[in-house]
């Protein structure tokens, strides 16, 4: 069940990455990719040297976006699977929602929220941290 709940998931969140993608590529200076084909590069060269800086802080910020989106989706996997069978799509957003509601367990659910606020800000930041000093080539 959780391979399907991936699935629907990138389907869900498809146009919106291209969407912002495609902004980006269309932001591309043209004259770039003229000169560097007339200085010979080949087509993945100038995707590597031209097009890639050009839309790589758009790529960061829908990745980052998309990791925080994927982390709280709540509503696909309740409408889908409800936690699935034996639990196996119950994500930690779905836990914290089942123990507050179903459980009568707020404080809990209330302090499982402020981890998971941590823990994507903690992962966010070390993210963001990574990329931004020049480590995408990771």
């Amino acid at each position: 069940a959780l391979p399907a709940v991936i699935l629907v998931g990138i389907w869900a969140g498809m146009p919106q990455t291209t969407v912002a993608l495609l902004a980006g590529l269309q932001n591309t200076p043209r004259e770039l990719h003229e000169a560097a084909a007339l200085d010979g590069a080949g087509a993945w060269r100038r995707f590597r040297t031209v097009t890639w800086p050009a839309i790589k802080p758009i790529a960061l910020a829908i990745s980052a976006l998309n990791l925080i989106w994927n982390f709280n989706s709540f509503a696909l996997v309740y409408v889908l699977t409800s936690g699935g069978p034996g639990g196996r799509t119950r994500l930690p957003m779905l836990f914290a929602y089942e123990e507050a509601f179903r459980y009568g367990q707020f404080g809990y659910a209330a302090a499982m929220g402020c981890v998971m606020v941590a823990v994507i800000s903690v992962v966010l930041a070390v993210h963001l941290v990574g990329r931004l000093r020049g480590g995408e080539d990771r």
